[in-house]
């Protein structure tokens, strides 16, 4: 398979993702949305509204800066090891770059011939199956 053909199967594949996590976000915000009403119905019940309306109020409150502290935990973590990885990177191409530089300084021909057979071997590893 080309790689032409990998990329559009692979955008084709993530909209589809997408588009199936914002339903299940919209359904999963409407059924919060009845939860909430219902614990405040409730709470009404047993508590005058002023207050039914300050505990859900409260509870909302300490749920969303759970979230948010906890969201900013992962974010903080993602962000580490996606530097280590660009160092990593880094490191990996800079290697490449001196060792390619090594090798047309030391002999130009062999050169040509190593970037001829990579070119081969990306079209033979990229090209229709």
């Amino acid at each position: 398979m080309s790689l032409s053909r990998h990329v559009s199967f692979y955008a084709r594949a993530s909209a589809l993702w997408g588009a199936m996590g914002v339903a299940v976000l919209a359904l999963a915000l409407a059924a919060l949305g009845f939860f909430i009403a219902a614990t405040y119905i409730w709470l009404c019940g047993h508590f005058t509204p002023a207050v039914a309306c300050l505990i859900t109020g409260g509870t909302l409150l300490a749920l969303a800066a759970a979230s948010g502290l906890i969201g900013s935990a992962a974010l903080r973590a993602a962000q580490a090891r996606e530097r280590a990885r660009l160092a990593q990177f880094n490191v990996t191409i800079s290697t490449a770059l001196s060792l390619a530089a090594y090798l047309v300084r030391r002999d130009p021909k062999k050169a040509i011939i190593f970037s001829l057979l990579a070119g081969v071997l990306a079209e033979f590893l990229s090209g229709e199956s």
